[in-house]
């Protein structure tokens, strides 16, 4: 049983729960515990159980590649060319929000930093501010803003009624309390100022429905219901704008709107809903039968990030696996459960077996760009 964050009801049962004991993070680490996920029928709205220690795995242990200010996440590959997802979050926002000298803008869950640092870079007469329920990061802050500009666990009483934007970009899946975090966000807000957030969109990325960190699964119906109940007025939300992700513009104001709730959207989100519990639960079967099927070679895991680890969790042999591979620079050095993650180009020959751990609505172009003599009996897609 849970209780819903966003309207306090009870949910008696998960639709999906892990059986291995071991969970998948959003930093491709594999965590104890099982994974149980819950869906609120009222508002199209799925809800993690929190993994243990919370409080302590954001402030110690979530680095999110943070040798340097500049680490990104690798974002997409067009025509050869990497673009990266931070830069991306500083394009999109620059196409849909004014940003005028003399902001006062704030990064509400900032970790690193470099969203608005590269903001701050190509405005540099806006002011930047800073805020994380974590202060491992303060050394990259430090190197932008002032002391005063920045605050770990508790926003600054001083900063009260004081942006003009609050800027949230990928942090509200984590929070087990938004709407908490949504009322500090109005505090933070100057009267009709505006919050800019990025969540992800499970809906596109069926990969994020395991992931043990993200608490919540956002669908658009249960997004208006949050900021509507939090007294925000809702401008837009844009599901194509950044892959897998919703992108949403709120005003501040004074009251708590209504939320009308659309009984054909929340049958149809329900019903995806239950598809992603349905393919969770049989994935590790499939996975089991191929390698049986392939248990005499020697195989690679294409994605250091969730599908591949989730992959290598599952699997009942892991030294049958050589390497991840990943096109990302970030990863490259690292080791996932033990094995080294190389670029794609230093694929070792011996390899002849390839478990594709990308995104299923895209990991076949993918691969097929790569231009690789592998038969589709060696190639394992999710």
């Amino acid at each position: 049983m849970i209780i819903s964050a966003l309207t306090g009801e009870k949910i008696e049962e998960p639709i999906y729960s892990s059986k291995s004991g071991r969970s998948i993070t959003s930093l491709s680490q594999v965590h104890n515990g099982n994974t149980r996920v819950y869906y609120d029928s009222s508002i199209g709205h799925l809800q993690t159980n929190e993994i243990a220690d919370l409080d302590k795995y954001y402030d110690e242990e979530y680095q999110i590649f943070d040798e340097s200010d500049e680490d990104d996440i690798l974002y997409k590959i067009i025509d050869g060319k990497k673009m990266f997802r931070q830069q991306h979050q500083v394009d999109t926002l620059f196409s849909k929000v004014e940003i005028r000298p003399g902001l006062k803008i704030l990064d509400y869950g900032c970790a690193k930093g470099t969203v608005l640092k590269r903001l701050y870079a190509q405005v540099p007469d806006i002011v930047p501010y800073l805020f994380d329920v974590s202060k491992m990061y303060v050394r990259l802050w430090g190197k932008f803003v002032k002391p005063e500009q920045y605050a770990s666990y508790t926003p600054k009483k001083e900063w009260e009624h004081l942006f003009d934007i609050v800027t949230s970009f990928f942090a509200f899946e984590h929070t087990p309390d938004p709407l908490k975090e949504l009322d500090s966000i109005k505090n933070l807000l100057r009267p009709g100022g505006l919050v800019y957030m990025i969540v992800p969109n499970v809906y596109e990325n069926i990969g994020d429905f395991i992931v043990a960190d993200h608490i919540h699964h956002y669908s658009e119906l249960s997004l208006n219901f949050m900021f509507s109940k939090a007294g925000f007025e809702i401008i837009e939300i844009d599901a194509s704008s950044h892959f897998a992700a919703y992108i949403i513009i709120a005003r501040s104001i004074n009251s708590e709107l209504s939320f009308p709730a659309d009984q054909k959207k929340l049958a149809d989100i329900q019903s995806s809903a239950n598809d992603m519990a349905k393919y969770w639960e049989n994935l590790q079967l499939k996975i089991s039968d191929f390698e049986h099927s392939v248990s005499d070679k020697k195989a690679a895991i294409y994605g250091a990030g969730v599908y591949g680890t989730f992959i290598a969790s599952s699997l009942k042999d892991i030294n049958k696996i050589q390497c991840f591979i990943d096109q990302n620079p970030l990863c490259q050095g690292k080791t996932i459960m033990g094995k080294p993650v190389v670029l794609p180009e230093n694929r070792p020959e011996e390899i002849n077996v390839m478990y594709v751990g990308l995104n299923p609505k895209s990991a076949k172009n993918s691969i097929e760009s790569l231009g690789w003599q592998l038969n589709n009996q060696s190639i394992f897609y999710l």
